[in-house]
């Protein structure tokens, strides 16, 4: 059996009362094995109601979870979920379902959880030790969960939160009792009601994680700034950031996380940005980006959703030539550019070997010209002024969505793959067969606008692929 992840939807009731212990226990399920699964999500729904008295119910989860445990010996990875709807005072169901998940963590060393009540994560599970890896999505008892993150910092490695409030994380980073996370190396850390005023009680003075190499932020803790970037500066290899307004750009220039060299050794760079529409965000978010990529020399691997490498002379200043020639894997997204504004940005990085493009890249405004005489003596001009373009680039990737303008986007890909003359390889990464339909037809057809390049077309590779 070579099942590697298993989905498991049951009514808890039919868990509660013996049913499913029962059936598990008979033939064929009682003799079948899946040794390299790796992991098993769990969602419990509400179910009919039981007969079976409730002091029977421990032995019946008991035997529902040892069955699990026949069935899938070498699961290491527990994802539970629970929305279950259940009526105020039905305490002895919420326990029982906290004591089903209880011990089903405890035989994972990786657990990923969401839950809609604090009945559902018992106390006695913040003792649960040994754990590699957890992910913490919003539930009640977060104060609970934070202390099951602090009780396994010894031997955590990764660790994903996603909650409603910032004092999440404030409360494992800077907290009275501060503690060391040794073996942490990846940290994703995401606030849903994000308060930019927050101060947390106690100001970390130490490096929680002291070998933290991936470090994704979808906010600016201002607590953060020292504990997870001067700390880490010869450790950081792949820094995330999501940059959602003028206010988060700002916060990061003048603490001087964005500093020349700040992050010496980061290879992997992802900056997202979100802001007005004004000339002045704009500007903002452009020239902290381009800071964040100068900052980081060694930068290969660069993923932007706003423009800083090819438009703006005075934000392509920021970024020496040198940085950009490091760039091996670039990908552009989210934000309008036309064929010329791609042509200048693959100008400024000439080692890049591979260009993803993900949805709403494509500027719409180019389609609608596309096949006119102008649109292909621009395409002839840029051939006749950049004959060496993207030469060391032979894997471009399209991200797109269901909605996109295939034939548009069919069009653009044409163009960029007779511009690009070094490329062999066209991936695309969509649920549509339209788009690779188009392109097939604009490479083959006799009446193609395209014709003249027909020979070259029909040497790359097209397949469907996720970069």
């Amino acid at each position: 059996m070579y099942t590697r992840h298993v989905h498991i939807n049951v009514p808890f009731t039919a868990i509660a009362d013996g049913t499913m212990a029962r059936l598990l226990n008979r033939a064929p399920y009682a003799n079948m094995c899946f040794p390299r699964c790796e992991a098993f999500w769990f969602k419990p729904t509400r179910g009919h109601p039981t007969t079976v008295d409730a002091a029977h119910w421990t032995n019946n989860i008991r035997e529902f979870v040892q069955c699990v445990h026949r069935m899938f010996p070498n699961a290491r990875m527990c994802g539970i979920s629970s929305a279950v709807s259940l009526a105020e005072n039905d305490h002895a169901v919420f326990d029982h379902i906290g004591e089903l998940f209880t011990q089903l963590i405890q035989l994972s060393t990786s657990v990923s959880y969401f839950a809609s009540s604090e009945h559902l994560f018992p106390a006695r599970l913040v003792h649960t030790l040994g754990l590699t890896s957890i992910a913490y999505t919003e539930c009640a008892s977060s104060a609970l969960f934070v202390c099951l993150i602090r009780a396994n910092h010894a031997t955590l490695q990764e660790l994903h939160i996603e909650a409603t409030q910032p004092n999440v994380l404030a409360h494992i980073v800077a907290h009275p009792t501060p503690i060391s996370f040794p073996y942490l190396s990846v940290l994703d850390a995401e606030c849903l009601d994000f308060n930019p005023d927050f101060v947390p009680t106690y100001a970390p003075t130490h490096a929680p994680f002291p070998r933290l190499c991936s470090l994704t932020l979808h906010h600016p803790y201002p607590f953060t700034t020292r504990a997870l970037f001067a700390h880490n500066k010869s450790t950081l290899h792949r820094v995330s950031l999501h940059i959602q307004s003028t206010h988060d750009a700002l916060f990061y220039v003048q603490s001087k996380v964005v500093d020349k060299h700040s992050l010496p050794q980061v290879t992997q760079l992802d900056i997202r940005v979100t802001c007005n529409e004004s000339v002045w965000d704009k500007y903002v978010g452009r020239t902290t980006v381009a800071a964040f990529v100068e900052c980081a020399p060694r930068v290969q691997h660069l993923q932007l959703n706003i423009d800083c490498v090819g438009l703006e002379p005075s934000v392509r200043g920021y970024i020496t030539h040198t940085t950009m020639a490091n760039i091996r894997y670039l990908k552009i997204g989210h934000t309008a550019l036309s064929i010329s504004d791609v042509v200048q940005v693959l100008e400024r990085v000439p080692n890049v070997v591979q260009l993803g493009i993900d949805p709403q890249t494509i500027d719409p405004t180019t389609h609608t010209r596309i096949q006119d005489t102008q649109s292909l003596d621009h395409l002839h001009s840029l051939i006749r002024t950049y004959p060496q373009l993207g030469k060391r680039l032979n894997h471009i990737v399209f991200g797109l969505a269901t909605c996109a303008d295939m034939e548009g986007s069919a069009h653009f890909a044409i163009q960029l793959a007779i511009l690009c003359r070094h490329t062999t390889r066209i991936r695309w990464s969509t649920h549509s067969s339209l788009f690779v339909d188009h392109c097939t037809r604009l490479s083959h057809a006799s009446e193609s606008p395209y014709a003249a390049y027909t020979h070259r077309l029909r040497t790359l590779d097209w397949k469907k692929n996720i970069l």
